[in-house]
């Protein structure tokens, strides 16, 4: 087996493992499946991923890394700071909308406990001390409301994560054409949520004049 193909094989399997750990949840979801939904033997997949559980970690660790990508670039793309955020709201909403796959997963993976949770923070961290520090350096300037940064970042992930992973359940219920009519919605809701949470009060203005 070439480098190459090694890796292409594990990529598929990670594919197939974290849509049906979505899809099914992780107790429903067999290795057999998993390896089936990829066109591989069981022993294929037992080669890359020894258990249940090491497949499990992989998953949470190639999503971590796969979002955190894709907000770093979107951060990095977004010359304003004051429309950071915005940016991040919407490179999850249309992450969301061109990988479904990640926002079940997320949603039962979180049902998991502590441990998985923390796995998905690892990975995150850096990107939250930058969120944090952007927060920080806003609130300082007078652009952001004047609020605690962490407490607020949390605020802004959940109101954001629990819309996406709602978009997960509408996409199997409504099917996907509604479903994306419905996320849109409910993205133009969450960045008015966002630019509430954000906006300076009379106390911030003032200090910044």
């Amino acid at each position: 087996m070439t480098r190459t193909g090694g890796e292409a094989r594990r990529r598929k399997l990670l594919e197939e493992a974290t849509r049906l750990f979505g899809k099914r949840g992780f107790e429903g979801t067999s290795l057999d499946a998993v390896a089936t939904a990829a066109g591989v033997r069981k022993q294929t997949l037992l080669y890359y991923f020894p258990t249940k559980d090491a497949l499990l970690q992989a998953c949470v660790e190639e999503t971590s890394r796969r979002v955190s990508e894709y907000l770093i670039e979107a951060l990095d793309a977004e010359a304003s700071g004051s429309r950071k955020a915005e940016a991040v709201v919407h490179a999850l909403f249309e992450l969301a909308e061109a990988w479904p796959e990640f926002a079940q997963f997320i949603r039962e993976a979180s049902r998991l406990g502590t441990d998985v949770i923390e796995r998905f923070a690892g990975v995150l961290e850096p990107l939250r001390l930058r969120a944090i520090g952007f927060l920080a350096n806003g609130m300082q300037e007078g652009s952001i409301r004047r609020q605690d940064p962490a407490l607020l970042l949390f605020t802004l992930y959940t109101a954001v994560i629990g819309s996406i992973t709602e978009a997960g359940v509408l996409r199997a219920v409504v099917g996907e054409d509604q479903s994306r009519l419905a996320l849109h919605r409910r993205e133009q809701e969450v960045l008015r949520f966002v630019r509430t949470a954000l906006a300076p009060g009379e106390e911030s203005s003032s200090a910044a004049g």
